[in-house]
């Protein structure tokens, strides 16, 4: 028992963290028609951001180490989402017909974020010291602090996300544009702004996430070639263009890659995810949410 609640609990924090990669591939999917191969780079841009405002260049080091590690995530979010909104602006926005050509343009974004990364942090693995030392006791069960934290900032990203689409002015405009775009700028909408702030909105979701799993994982260029194959899988499984199956199918990977990693083997573990999203996909080919057009 004590074994299933560690997994359990390190299987919750693995799917919200891929679930923040996922529902901002989602988001990008169906307001821009775009595959963006280059999302998962903006997760390890995520953690690099608070790795330099609390390591490379400890500029909140007088503050209480909570407050400053808050403060570099937000801030890190935000200078995520211009570089978002530059990448469509200026680089997928005038190649987004047909569909192929913005799909290997993303790809030498993804390569060039890399590359970039490698020039500036350098190849070493980088940490960040953890504002939440220590554990919490639940019986005989221990949790560590860092990992709870981790899962409460992932709900707390993904209920702002929620209440972003679902609730403001610009949610709804985001709605209409992902519905039939033509049609919303004939109503006045400028699709062009709500093409940048789909893409800001979701690229700094998925920095939160590579933010969140800082002081828990090792940050390097390359961090995210396996969270970004395994969040596209959780896109496909959940049904594409649906928030809520990449949030299902997110827990569906995460869960199942860490209880078959504890109870069977890591080398299995993204067999039988793929198995999994594969049997989806024959029974049901829109993924789980999904639906024919």
């Amino acid at each position: 028992m004590e074994v299933f609640l560690q997994t359990l609990a390190n299987g919750v924090m693995a799917s919200l963290t891929l679930a923040l990669i996922a529902i901002g591939l989602c988001l990008i999917f169906g307001i821009l028609s775009i595959i963006n191969f280059a999302h998962g780079e903006f997760y390890m841009l995520g953690g690099f951001g608070v790795w330099w405002f609390l390591e490379a260049h400890p500029i909140f080091a007088g503050m209480p180490a909570l407050v400053g590690y808050i403060i570099a995530i937000l801030i890190s979010m935000v200078v995520v989402a211009v570089i978002g909104m530059i990448v469509e602006k200026w680089i997928f926005r005038p190649v987004r017909e047909p569909h192929e050509t913005v799909m290997i343009v993303s790809l030498g974004v993804m390569l060039f974020l890399q590359a970039a990364a490698l020039v500036a942090f350098g190849p070493v693995d980088k940490s960040v010291s953890s504002p939440f030392a220590g554990l919490v006791q639940l019986g005989t069960v221990s949790f560590s602090n860092e990992r709870l934290a981790a899962i409460i900032g992932c709900i707390i990203f993904i209920a702002i996300l929620y209440v972003i689409i679902d609730r403001t002015r610009m949610g709804k405009a985001m709605r209409a544009v992902a519905m039939d775009s033509e049609a919303a700028e004939v109503q006045g909408i400028k699709t062009g702004m709500i093409f940048s702030v789909a893409m800001g909105v979701s690229c700094a979701i998925a920095a939160a996430g590579g933010a969140l799993v800082g002081p828990i994982y090792y940050i390097n260029p390359y961090m995210a070639v396996e969270p970004i194959m395994k969040a596209f899988a959780a896109v496909i499984l959940g049904g594409l263009g649906s928030l809520p199956g990449a949030v299902a199918g997110a827990f569906i990977i995460g869960l199942t890659e860490t209880f078959v990693s504890t109870y069977v083997g890591a080398h299995f573990a993204l067999i039988v995810v793929f198995l999994i999203m594969i049997g989806v996909l024959i029974v049901k080919p829109t993924g789980l949410f999904g639906h024919e057009e």
